[in-house]
Protein backbone atom coordinates (compact mmCIF):
# COMPACT_ATOMS: atom_id res chain seq x y z
CA UNK A 1 0.00 0.00 0.00
CA UNK A 2 1.42 3.63 -1.11
CA UNK A 3 2.53 5.30 2.32
CA UNK A 4 0.61 8.55 3.43
CA UNK A 5 1.21 11.79 1.13
CA UNK A 6 1.76 10.56 -1.70
CA UNK A 7 -1.04 12.33 -3.18
CA UNK A 8 -1.56 16.19 -3.41
CA UNK A 9 -5.59 15.48 -2.68
CA UNK A 10 -7.48 12.62 -2.50
CA UNK A 11 -11.24 12.99 -3.35
CA UNK A 12 -13.67 11.13 -1.71
CA UNK A 13 -17.12 9.67 -2.77
CA UNK A 14 -19.54 8.01 -0.57
CA UNK A 15 -22.21 6.02 -3.00
CA UNK A 16 -25.47 3.85 -2.87
CA UNK A 17 -27.12 2.10 -6.06
CA UNK A 18 -26.31 5.36 -8.12
CA UNK A 19 -23.78 3.93 -10.36
CA UNK A 20 -25.06 5.77 -13.36
CA UNK A 21 -24.59 9.84 -11.30
CA UNK A 22 -21.26 8.26 -10.51
CA UNK A 23 -19.82 7.51 -13.78
CA UNK A 24 -20.67 11.03 -15.02
CA UNK A 25 -19.16 12.06 -11.71
CA UNK A 26 -15.71 10.16 -12.69
CA UNK A 27 -15.62 11.51 -16.22
CA UNK A 28 -16.06 15.04 -15.21
CA UNK A 29 -12.85 14.20 -12.78
CA UNK A 30 -11.37 12.26 -15.97
CA UNK A 31 -11.19 15.53 -17.42
CA UNK A 32 -9.50 17.90 -14.50
CA UNK A 33 -6.89 20.30 -15.38
CA UNK A 34 -4.78 18.86 -12.45
CA UNK A 35 -2.52 16.22 -13.76
CA UNK A 36 -3.67 12.28 -12.79
CA UNK A 37 -0.58 11.70 -10.92
CA UNK A 38 -1.53 14.48 -8.48
CA UNK A 39 -4.44 13.33 -6.97
CA UNK A 40 -6.52 9.95 -6.08
CA UNK A 41 -10.55 8.87 -5.86
CA UNK A 42 -11.98 6.84 -3.21
CA UNK A 43 -15.48 5.70 -3.61
CA UNK A 44 -17.05 3.98 -0.53
CA UNK A 45 -20.23 1.78 -1.69
CA UNK A 46 -22.69 1.79 0.93
CA UNK A 47 -24.48 -1.14 0.08
CA UNK A 48 -25.68 -0.82 -3.28
CA UNK A 49 -27.40 -4.08 -4.77
CA UNK A 50 -24.73 -6.63 -6.83
CA UNK A 51 -25.22 -5.11 -10.31
CA UNK A 52 -25.15 -1.43 -8.87
CA UNK A 53 -21.79 -2.35 -7.72
CA UNK A 54 -20.17 -4.04 -10.47
CA UNK A 55 -21.19 -0.92 -12.94
CA UNK A 56 -19.41 1.01 -9.95
CA UNK A 57 -16.40 -1.36 -10.55
CA UNK A 58 -16.51 -1.08 -13.92
CA UNK A 59 -16.62 2.43 -13.88
CA UNK A 60 -13.71 2.86 -11.62
CA UNK A 61 -11.43 0.79 -12.96
CA UNK A 62 -11.79 3.39 -16.71
CA UNK A 63 -9.91 6.00 -14.67
CA UNK A 64 -6.85 7.32 -15.77
CA UNK A 65 -6.01 8.25 -11.98
CA UNK A 66 -5.98 6.00 -9.12
CA UNK A 67 -9.43 4.81 -8.63
CA UNK A 68 -10.26 2.38 -4.88
CA UNK A 69 -13.54 0.99 -4.25
CA UNK A 70 -13.92 -0.12 -1.08
CA UNK A 71 -17.32 -1.32 0.89
CA UNK A 72 -18.81 -0.05 4.18
CA UNK A 73 -21.29 -2.53 5.17
CA UNK A 74 -22.36 0.53 8.20
CA UNK A 75 -25.45 1.95 6.59
CA UNK A 76 -25.00 6.21 6.54
CA UNK A 77 -22.94 8.39 4.69
CA UNK A 78 -20.99 9.46 8.10
CA UNK A 79 -19.36 5.38 8.08
CA UNK A 80 -18.58 5.90 4.23
CA UNK A 81 -17.16 8.96 4.42
CA UNK A 82 -14.67 7.60 7.75
CA UNK A 83 -13.48 4.44 5.75
CA UNK A 84 -12.78 6.38 2.92
CA UNK A 85 -10.66 9.04 5.54
CA UNK A 86 -8.77 5.75 6.52
CA UNK A 87 -7.92 4.77 2.69
CA UNK A 88 -6.92 8.38 1.48
CA UNK A 89 -3.09 8.91 0.88
CA UNK A 90 -3.51 12.52 -0.08
CA UNK A 91 -2.57 15.79 2.32
CA UNK A 92 -5.74 17.13 1.75
CA UNK A 93 -9.65 15.69 1.26
CA UNK A 94 -12.13 16.96 -0.75
CA UNK A 95 -15.20 15.43 -0.12
CA UNK A 96 -17.77 15.53 -3.37
CA UNK A 97 -21.41 13.67 -3.49
CA UNK A 98 -21.91 11.25 -6.27
CA UNK A 99 -24.07 12.89 -8.25
CA UNK A 100 -21.79 16.25 -8.15
CA UNK A 101 -20.09 16.85 -11.61
CA UNK A 102 -16.71 18.66 -11.37
CA UNK A 103 -15.83 21.61 -13.56
CA UNK A 104 -12.60 21.14 -15.02
CA UNK A 105 -10.43 23.03 -12.89
CA UNK A 106 -12.28 22.20 -9.60
CA UNK A 107 -9.61 20.47 -8.43
CA UNK A 108 -6.98 22.96 -9.14
CA UNK A 109 -8.72 25.61 -7.58
CA UNK A 110 -9.11 23.27 -4.33
CA UNK A 111 -5.82 23.24 -4.33
CA UNK A 112 -5.10 26.93 -5.25
CA UNK A 113 -6.73 28.17 -2.57
CA UNK A 114 -5.51 26.13 0.09
CA UNK A 115 -1.98 27.78 -0.59
CA UNK A 116 -3.71 31.23 0.25
CA UNK A 117 -4.92 29.55 3.86
CA UNK A 118 -3.23 26.03 4.40
CA UNK A 119 -5.42 24.87 7.99
CA UNK A 120 -8.72 26.74 6.25
CA UNK A 121 -11.51 24.25 4.85
CA UNK A 122 -12.30 25.43 1.28
CA UNK A 123 -16.15 25.65 0.46
CA UNK A 124 -16.43 25.50 -3.39
CA UNK A 125 -19.54 26.68 -5.25
CA UNK A 126 -21.62 24.04 -6.10
CA UNK A 127 -24.93 25.05 -9.04
CA UNK A 128 -27.39 22.78 -10.53
CA UNK A 129 -26.25 20.95 -13.65
CA UNK A 130 -26.84 23.58 -16.61
CA UNK A 131 -28.46 20.71 -18.32
CA UNK A 132 -31.08 19.82 -15.42
CA UNK A 133 -34.99 20.47 -16.06
CA UNK A 134 -34.55 22.98 -12.80
CA UNK A 135 -38.31 23.34 -11.09
CA UNK A 136 -39.48 26.30 -9.45
CA UNK A 137 -39.22 24.56 -6.24
CA UNK A 138 -35.10 23.58 -7.03
CA UNK A 139 -34.80 27.16 -8.00
CA UNK A 140 -35.98 27.50 -4.32
CA UNK A 141 -33.86 25.02 -2.30
CA UNK A 142 -30.68 26.41 -4.31
CA UNK A 143 -28.30 27.51 -4.39
CA UNK A 144 -28.60 31.24 -3.09
CA UNK A 145 -31.11 31.33 0.00
CA UNK A 146 -32.63 27.32 0.12
CA UNK A 147 -32.37 24.89 2.76
CA UNK A 148 -30.39 23.33 0.71
CA UNK A 149 -27.37 25.65 -0.29
CA UNK A 150 -27.50 29.30 0.49
CA UNK A 151 -24.59 30.55 -0.44
CA UNK A 152 -25.92 34.15 -0.74
CA UNK A 153 -26.11 34.30 2.60
CA UNK A 154 -22.58 34.01 3.76
CA UNK A 155 -21.50 36.94 5.28
CA UNK A 156 -17.92 36.48 5.72
CA UNK A 157 -16.02 34.53 2.71
CA UNK A 158 -12.74 33.93 5.02
CA UNK A 159 -15.19 32.87 8.05
CA UNK A 160 -18.44 31.51 6.82
CA UNK A 161 -19.11 29.21 9.45
CA UNK A 162 -19.29 25.20 10.51
CA UNK A 163 -23.35 25.24 8.98
CA UNK A 164 -21.47 25.61 5.21
CA UNK A 165 -19.56 22.76 5.55
CA UNK A 166 -21.39 21.53 2.63
CA UNK A 167 -19.58 17.77 2.07
CA UNK A 168 -21.00 18.40 -1.59
CA UNK A 169 -18.03 20.08 -2.43
CA UNK A 170 -15.57 21.16 0.20
CA UNK A 171 -11.69 20.26 1.12
CA UNK A 172 -9.47 20.76 4.23
CA UNK A 173 -6.12 19.15 5.23
CA UNK A 174 -5.85 15.80 6.19
CA UNK A 175 -4.93 16.29 9.82
CA UNK A 176 -7.78 17.94 10.80
CA UNK A 177 -9.62 14.54 10.45
CA UNK A 178 -7.04 12.80 12.27
CA UNK A 179 -8.28 15.14 14.98
CA UNK A 180 -12.09 14.64 14.13
CA UNK A 181 -14.22 12.35 11.88
CA UNK A 182 -17.93 11.91 11.45
CA UNK A 183 -20.48 10.90 13.74
CA UNK A 184 -21.86 7.61 12.96
CA UNK A 185 -24.38 7.34 15.17
CA UNK A 186 -26.38 9.88 12.16
CA UNK A 187 -28.18 7.60 10.33
CA UNK A 188 -29.14 9.83 7.40
CA UNK A 189 -27.58 12.18 4.95
CA UNK A 190 -28.47 15.56 7.33
CA UNK A 191 -26.51 16.87 10.04
CA UNK A 192 -23.65 14.74 10.18
CA UNK A 193 -21.18 17.50 8.33
CA UNK A 194 -22.66 20.56 10.28
CA UNK A 195 -21.70 18.33 13.27
CA UNK A 196 -18.62 17.66 12.01
CA UNK A 197 -17.92 21.10 11.07
CA UNK A 198 -19.16 22.33 14.32
CA UNK A 199 -16.24 20.32 16.55
CA UNK A 200 -12.89 21.66 13.73
CA UNK A 201 -14.52 25.30 14.50
CA UNK A 202 -14.30 24.72 17.86
CA UNK A 203 -10.71 23.40 17.37
CA UNK A 204 -9.80 26.60 15.16
CA UNK A 205 -10.63 25.20 11.88
CA UNK A 206 -11.91 28.24 9.51
CA UNK A 207 -14.06 27.58 6.09
CA UNK A 208 -12.81 29.93 3.23
CA UNK A 209 -15.65 30.33 0.43
CA UNK A 210 -14.47 30.05 -2.81
CA UNK A 211 -16.64 30.54 -5.89
CA UNK A 212 -13.90 29.48 -8.56
CA UNK A 213 -14.05 25.71 -7.07
CA UNK A 214 -17.16 24.75 -9.44
CA UNK A 215 -19.12 22.01 -9.26
CA UNK A 216 -22.42 21.08 -10.78
CA UNK A 217 -25.31 19.65 -8.55
CA UNK A 218 -27.08 16.99 -11.23
CA UNK A 219 -30.09 15.52 -9.36
CA UNK A 220 -33.80 16.68 -10.03
CA UNK A 221 -35.59 16.97 -6.02
CA UNK A 222 -39.08 16.68 -5.75
CA UNK A 223 -40.86 18.40 -3.19
CA UNK A 224 -42.09 15.28 -1.71
CA UNK A 225 -38.49 13.94 -1.83
CA UNK A 226 -37.27 16.77 0.24
CA UNK A 227 -40.24 17.02 2.57
CA UNK A 228 -38.52 12.91 3.80
CA UNK A 229 -35.21 15.14 4.22
CA UNK A 230 -37.19 17.54 6.53
CA UNK A 231 -38.09 15.55 8.34
CA UNK A 232 -34.88 13.14 8.86
CA UNK A 233 -33.36 16.84 9.65
CA UNK A 234 -35.99 17.03 12.47
CA UNK A 235 -35.04 13.80 13.96
CA UNK A 236 -31.35 14.36 13.52
CA UNK A 237 -31.62 17.57 15.04
CA UNK A 238 -33.05 15.97 18.43
CA UNK A 239 -29.17 14.20 18.47
CA UNK A 240 -26.93 17.69 17.25
CA UNK A 241 -29.31 19.30 20.67
CA UNK A 242 -28.29 16.84 22.95
CA UNK A 243 -24.52 17.15 21.70
CA UNK A 244 -23.91 20.44 21.84
CA UNK A 245 -26.29 22.30 24.68
CA UNK A 246 -24.84 25.65 23.79
CA UNK A 247 -27.12 26.16 20.51
CA UNK A 248 -30.09 25.55 21.88
CA UNK A 249 -30.68 29.29 22.25
CA UNK A 250 -30.78 29.63 18.93
CA UNK A 251 -34.14 29.20 17.79
CA UNK A 252 -33.14 29.72 13.82
CA UNK A 253 -31.35 26.42 14.20
CA UNK A 254 -33.09 24.43 17.22
CA UNK A 255 -37.13 24.26 17.50
CA UNK A 256 -38.30 25.52 20.98
CA UNK A 257 -41.37 24.69 23.19
CA UNK A 258 -42.97 27.97 20.94
CA UNK A 259 -42.62 25.43 18.14
CA UNK A 260 -43.82 23.36 19.37
CA UNK A 261 -47.57 24.99 20.55
CA UNK A 262 -47.75 25.85 16.81
CA UNK A 263 -48.50 22.24 15.83
CA UNK A 264 -52.06 22.03 16.68
CA UNK A 265 -54.78 20.18 14.61
CA UNK A 266 -55.90 22.92 12.73
CA UNK A 267 -52.28 23.40 11.64
CA UNK A 268 -51.66 20.06 10.75
CA UNK A 269 -54.94 19.59 9.13
CA UNK A 270 -54.24 22.85 6.78
CA UNK A 271 -50.52 21.57 5.97
CA UNK A 272 -51.71 18.55 4.64
CA UNK A 273 -53.74 19.97 2.17
CA UNK A 274 -51.13 22.28 1.27
CA UNK A 275 -48.70 19.45 0.87
CA UNK A 276 -50.71 17.67 -1.33
CA UNK A 277 -51.09 21.31 -3.43
CA UNK A 278 -47.46 21.80 -3.84
CA UNK A 279 -46.71 18.18 -5.02
CA UNK A 280 -49.61 18.20 -7.64
CA UNK A 281 -47.87 21.65 -8.83
CA UNK A 282 -44.33 20.57 -8.31
CA UNK A 283 -44.41 17.74 -10.42
CA UNK A 284 -46.53 19.94 -12.92
CA UNK A 285 -43.66 22.17 -13.13
CA UNK A 286 -46.25 25.43 -11.76
CA UNK A 287 -44.11 27.63 -8.97
CA UNK A 288 -46.30 28.86 -6.06
CA UNK A 289 -45.08 31.07 -3.39
CA UNK A 290 -42.09 30.76 -1.33
CA UNK A 291 -44.08 31.20 1.84
CA UNK A 292 -45.85 28.00 1.29
CA UNK A 293 -42.81 26.07 0.81
CA UNK A 294 -41.45 27.42 4.02
CA UNK A 295 -44.51 26.77 5.65
CA UNK A 296 -44.97 23.14 4.75
CA UNK A 297 -41.11 22.47 5.36
CA UNK A 298 -40.95 23.76 8.65
CA UNK A 299 -44.09 22.35 9.66
CA UNK A 300 -42.46 18.73 9.10
CA UNK A 301 -39.08 19.50 10.57
CA UNK A 302 -40.50 20.43 13.70
CA UNK A 303 -43.37 17.63 13.90
CA UNK A 304 -40.39 15.37 13.14
CA UNK A 305 -38.31 17.09 15.54
CA UNK A 306 -40.17 16.71 18.94
CA UNK A 307 -41.62 13.59 17.99
CA UNK A 308 -38.31 12.30 17.67
CA UNK A 309 -37.37 14.08 21.57
CA UNK A 310 -40.86 12.92 22.44
CA UNK A 311 -39.65 8.99 21.66
CA UNK A 312 -36.22 9.40 23.26
CA UNK A 313 -37.09 10.97 26.35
Amino acid sequence: MSAAGDRELTVIIPTLNRAEQLACCLLALKQQTLAPERFEVVIVDNGSSPSELADVQRAAAMTPFRTTVLLEPKRGPAAARNRGIEAARGTRILFLGDDIVASRTLLAEHLAAARGCQDCAVLGFTDWAPDLPVTPFMRYLAPDRGPQFRYATIRDPRNCGYQFFYTSNISLARHWLDLERFDEDYPYAVLEDADLGYRLEKRGMRIVFHRLALAWHDHIIRFGEFVRRMERLGESMVRFAQKYPELRADEGLIPSEAHRARLGRSRRAQNTLLTRLIVAADLAGIGLPQRWYERVLEYCFVQSYFAALDRHL
